[in-house]
């Protein structure tokens, strides 16, 4: 079963430079480890389960086959997303049996204290059009920082939701249908975005797929340049802003990243 959005990838240039600042900007970053595949990362832990995932090359003018290396020459940002899952051989047969094209992989870490991680994950080529899901063969909680590390100086909490751009709406819908089992919750125009959009609900997650209706859409152009995928990530904070307020997205690597009060 799915359980929701389990983290945000987010790809800075280098991971010392992606520390820093993050950190600037209020967050709590622990270093994560290192992958086989030539990446490594650190984490932004939320108390509500969630955490977004900075990550680097180790040498990224070297070549690489990694599915996420095209996103560096696009200058990084917020570049994929995770759902967690209780059953992944499960879901992975449901999935491909919907015709979502879903590869299965093995992925590990080393963290820095030497801990070795272990998880089992499928994904689609190109990276973007759909989440990757995750399912976790150590404890999740080796792979994710809890306690103080859920602390942050800018007292962000999660994350509400994530907003995903998408050159054919109708064609997407038809992908996070088969991916969730469920019809968007919503319809509607989003005039800020200038698009038409439809919002899913996983968890206590909502992703929104956003297809610009011109080019003077804020999508538009990331759409252009990368193709089908995230666009913008909402997260909470307690106490939050008066008003919506978004990061300084230089400061946060090209990431599109909005802080809000909780709901309710």
């Amino acid at each position: 079963m799915l359980t929701g959005i389990d983290h945000c990838v987010i790809l800075v240039p280098t991971l010392a430079d992606g520390i820093r600042d993050y950190e600037g900007l209020g967050f709590t970053v622990i270093p994560g480890g290192a992958h086989p595949g030539g990446t490594h990362n650190a984490l932004i832990a939320f108390a509500d389960g969630a955490y977004i995932e900075l990550i680097a090359f180790q040498e990224p003018g070297a070549p690489s086959r990694h599915r996420w290396r095209r996103f560096l020459d696009v200058g990084g940002g917020l570049i994929d997303f995770a759902l967690g899952s209780t059953d992944l051989a499960a879901d992975l047969a449901r999935l491909t049996g919907a015709g979502l094209p879903y590869e299965p992989m093995d992925g590990a870490r080393a963290r820095p204290d030497g801990v070795q991680l272990q998880w089992r994950s499928a994904s689609v080529s190109p990276a973007g059009q759909l989440p990757f899901v995750i399912e976790d063969v150590t404890p999740r909680g080796l792979r994710v920082p809890s306690g103080e590390a859920t602390h942050h100086a800018n007292n962000v909490t999660g994350i509400l939701s994530l907003t995903i751009a998408v050159g054919d709406l109708a064609a997407a819908k038809g992908r996070f249908t088969a991916l969730l089992d469920a019809s968007p919750l919503v319809e509607r125009d989003n005039p800020d975005l200038r698009a038409h959009s439809a919002t899913y609900v996983v968890g206590q997650y909502s992703i929104e797929l956003a297809q610009p209706v011109d080019a003077q859409s804020p999508l538009a152009a990331p759409l252009a340049a990368r193709g089908d995928g995230p666009y913008s990530a909402c997260l909470t904070a307690d106490p939050g802003p008066t008003d919506a307020r978004w990061l300084d997205p230089s400061a946060a690597n090209g990431a599109r990243l909005q802080i809000v009060a909780p709901r309710g």
